[in-house]
């Protein structure tokens, strides 16, 4: 009976062990892919903190143009984002009632998302929809986009009153949006 019992208990053994590696490796693997994600977002973006942000000019989706230059003398949120976007859209609610109806009348502050590969209509339409109260402009080939990243969305910047890169984020976690909202805050005190 007791042979019996080793018998089968040194492969049950064998493969937990075996299993315990397989889970082990496979963390190694995703730690891995969350710093290949970071390396890849990191060459991917076109800015970096501390310096001018670019020139570029927008429309939103209530008719008024606004340009980088115009917009100096206020501290600036640019949100860059996609209706098809899901982490996106969980970012949009912590938008309005976190950023919006906190600094939204504040005259030094502006707030835009900007929709990459949007057209005006959807952008119209998606703010109509969703009943934001901020400002939304089309890039509907990436023109501003572009001047910012080459990949990843959601991803916010935000601007200075002198039109420094003072901060900038992509993805959405509680975390990073608080961050984001510190420096805000910071910015326009």
């Amino acid at each position: 009976m007791i042979r019996l019992f080793i018998l089968f208990s040194i492969p049950a053994l064998l493969l937990c062990c075996s299993q315990n590696q397989q889970q082990k490796t496979q963390s190694q693997d995703d730690q891995k892919s969350e710093k290949e994600v970071e390396a890849d977002i990191k060459a991917s973006t076109n800015i970096i903190e501390g310096q001018k942000v670019p020139d570029f000019v927008f429309t939103t989706t209530v008719g008024k143009e606004f340009s980088s230059e115009e917009l100096k003398g206020k501290v600036v949120l640019l949100n860059f984002f996609a209706t098809w976007c899901p982490t996106c859209m969980k970012e949009m609610p912590a938008l309005q009632k976190q950023v919006w109806e906190k600094y939204g009348d504040d005259k030094a502050f502006f707030l835009v998302s900007i929709g990459r590969e949007q057209n005006m209509k959807k952008m119209k339409n998606f703010k109509k929809e969703k009943g934001y109260d901020f400002q939304f402009a089309p890039d509907t080939g990436r023109i501003i986009y572009s001047k910012f990243a080459d990949k990843y969305i959601p991803r916010n910047v935000v601007v200075d009153k002198e039109g420094t890169i003072v901060y900038q984020s992509t993805g959405y976690t509680e975390g990073e949006f608080k961050d984001m909202m510190e420096v805000i805050k910071s910015e326009l005190e």
